[in-house]
Formats: C-alpha cells, sequence, structure tokens
C-alpha cells in the first residue's frame, strides 16, 4: 500500500511531467530596426534561445526561404509580402538526421506536401510533411521530447504547431516559390 505523502508526492511529479510534456512557450515577436518582424516559437521542453539571431534577409514578395542549421538543430523560416509587410521570421528547434542518415546538405525546392502523412517506412505519423529531395520531409513531430538533437532517419522533425505554419507558407505561396536550404 502507498502512503499517503508519497502518493501525493507521485501525483505532483506526473502532473508536473505532464505539463512538461505538453506546454507550450507562446510566440514571442520583435521588430528590428530594418522593419523585419522576428517571431520566435518553441515546442514542448525546449530551452530558450539565449542568443539573439540574426535576421535572414526577405527571400522577396511571396516567397518562403528556410534554412536548416544542422550544427545548430535550428530552423529558421522567412516569407515575404508582396503588400508591402516586413518579412515574417521564423525560428525553430529541430531534429535532423542521424549520423548513419544525415539530413541531405544543399538547396531544395519542395517535391509535394502531406498535411496527414504516415511514413510507409517507418509507420510513424509525419503531420504537416513539405517533401524535398525525395522521401526526405520538413515535417511535425508528435514525440517532440528529442529535439534539438539528432534524432532522425534524414527528415527535418519539427514541433506540429511549427510544422503546421511552415506547411501553410508553402501551401500559400507555392512549391516553387520555397527554398529550403540546409548546411552544416
Amino acid at each position: 500500500m502507498i502512503k499517503p505523502a508519497r502518493f501525493l508526492s507521485i501525483i505532483a511529479a506526473a502532473v508536473a511531467l505532464g505539463a512538461l510534456a505538453g506546454c507550450e512557450t507562446p510566440p514571442v515577436a520583435e521588430t528590428a530596426d530594418d522593419g523585419t518582424t522576428t517571431v520566435v516559437t518553441r515546442g514542448p521542453v525546449v530551452p530558450p534561445v539565449a542568443e539573439r539571431i540574426a535576421p535572414l534577409p526577405s527571400p522577396g514578395p511571396n516567397k518562403v526561404l528556410a534554412v536548416v542549421d544542422v550544427s545548430d538543430q535550428r530552423l529558421t523560416v522567412v516569407r515575404g509580402f508582396a503588400d508591402g509587410r516586413p518579412p515574417e521570421q521564423y525560428h525553430w528547434v529541430v531534429s535532423t538526421g542521424i549520423e548513419r542518415k544525415p539530413t541531405p546538405l544543399g538547396s531544395f525546392y519542395p517535391d509535394f506536401l502531406s498535411p496527414k502523412h504516415v511514413s510507409s517506412i517507418y509507420h510513424v505519423p509525419m503531420p504537416w510533411s513539405v517533401f524535398f529531395n525525395g522521401n526526405i520531409a520538413i515535417h511535425g513531430d508528435p514525440d517532440a521530447r528529442l529535439l534539438g538533437t539528432r534524432a532522425s532517419n534524414g527528415c527535418v522533425r519539427v514541433h506540429p504547431v511549427q510544422a503546421e505554419i511552415f506547411y501553410h507558407m508553402v501551401e500559400e505561396v507555392g512549391r516553387r516559390n520555397t527554398t529550403i536550404i540546409v548546411r552544416e
């Protein structure tokens, strides 16, 4: 039989763990001197970004630029607008490919979009997938515990909420107006 004090500590730990597993840090918007807007969002249990992240230039009107930094496990997404609004910029923590199945480096256009994709190889959900370079995608990771570490089989995993934002950007501007750069 579990003693009441022990039971309460177990319940408190479970509640805290549950809160951590699903906690969201609200987006933070900053406007720089040059008029660009930077929106920084994080998924569950991701440490805050301490350093100031330098904004990328606008990719142009109605274009999206996504830059994956494999060494930093970060994804920066910039969207330009044709109506004169300053570009939007997002910085997200990701998981890229493990050493034996690295995320391919280079510059790519999306091949296709799949909002409710399930991997035919690994049989896991890949919500809000934006595929590039064959079977490699930027997609949501429903089990976002490993974000910030190399943990995938080549894909770029991001929190599902962030993946949905990126997916809709690509959907709105079009695949040929979206560039994905993966760099070391």
